[in-house]
């Protein structure tokens, strides 16, 4: 009985030991491996964002015959009246030169000659044969658009005080301009005087070196027939609706504004022919 006893729990424990027992799977039964395919990162140096270049800014730098087929060096040769700078205070002198023949090369006299534009710019006034410009008008050229070197050879003034007419002027005691000067800038101003007719331009039309602007006449305060080319610099922003003065028929208004550009040493004057000679 012991025995049998034994050998049944022999029988007992090796039972209970396969029950514990994990079978493991055949080689065959497991999972493939996983390839990673691993790209190297390649690291790349950040753009430049290109920077454009600073334009060149398009400065005036020539300046054209106010004749129409004559040079700047012809202009010597016809010059009637020059260039007289003023008493202070006073509206004597001579504040332009005039331009005038009877007879140039094939050219029967200077009357009915086109005007052309010497600097380009913007209208900023015409006269309607008013005394003693005649037909005229005024272009205006930002200083700041002239190249240096032109602006250079200019030499121009610098900037004076306004002075107070002499009474013998008899300017207007008082009066009050219809636009409003520049306090920081300064142009330029042409005016081309004793026109045929009116000038083929308008007041706020654009201009080109060279461009027609009107014809040579005789009106105005002329005996004969002539261009009366003047310059001065002065305050950007001038525009001038009219100006008139030696006459019964002028306003109060056209006598102070004739006398503010040509008395006043606001606008002030200097030789046209300097301007003339600069591409000698």
């Amino acid at each position: 009985m012991r025995l049998k006893s034994i050998f049944i729990t022999l029988i007992a424990a090796v039972l209970v030991g396969c029950s514990t027992i994990t079978a493991q799977p055949a080689a065959t039964d497991l999972p493939a491996p996983i390839q990673v395919t691993v790209t190297p990162s390649l690291t790349l140096p950040p753009t430049q964002t290109p920077v454009p270049p600073t334009p060149t800014p398009d400065y005036i730098d020539s300046v054209c015959s106010p004749l129409e087929n004559f040079t700047l060096a012809d202009l010597n040769n016809i010059i009637t009246q020059p260039y007289k700078t003023p008493r202070p205070k006073n509206d004597d002198g001579h504040h332009g030169v005039d331009f005038a023949f009877y007879r140039m090369n094939d050219i029967v006299g200077i009357e009915g000659l086109p005007v052309d534009a010497a600097l380009p710019g913007q209208v900023v006034t015409v006269l309607n044969d008013k005394n003693p410009y005649g037909y005229a008008l005024i272009i205006e050229t930002p200083l700041d658009e002239l190249a240096p070197d032109l602006a250079a050879a200019l030499a121009l003034p610098d900037v004076q005080p306004t002075v107070v007419p002499d009474p013998r002027v008899n300017c207007p005691a008082s009066g009050e301009l219809t636009f409003t000067l520049s306090e920081t800038e300064r142009s330029v101003y042409i005016l081309y005087a004793h026109l045929k007719d009116l000038p083929i331009v308008q007041v706020g039309d654009q201009v080109s070196c060279g461009q027609q602007i009107g014809l040579v006449g005789n009106s105005g305060q002329s005996s004969n027939a002539h261009l009366h080319f003047e310059t001065r610099v002065g305050p950007s922003g001038a525009r001038f609706e009219s100006m008139a003065y030696y006459t019964l028929q002028s306003t109060e208004a056209e006598r102070y504004n004739y006398c503010v550009w040509r008395v006043s040493n606001l606008f002030e004057l200097f030789d046209p022919m300097i301007l003339l000679s600069t591409q000698d």
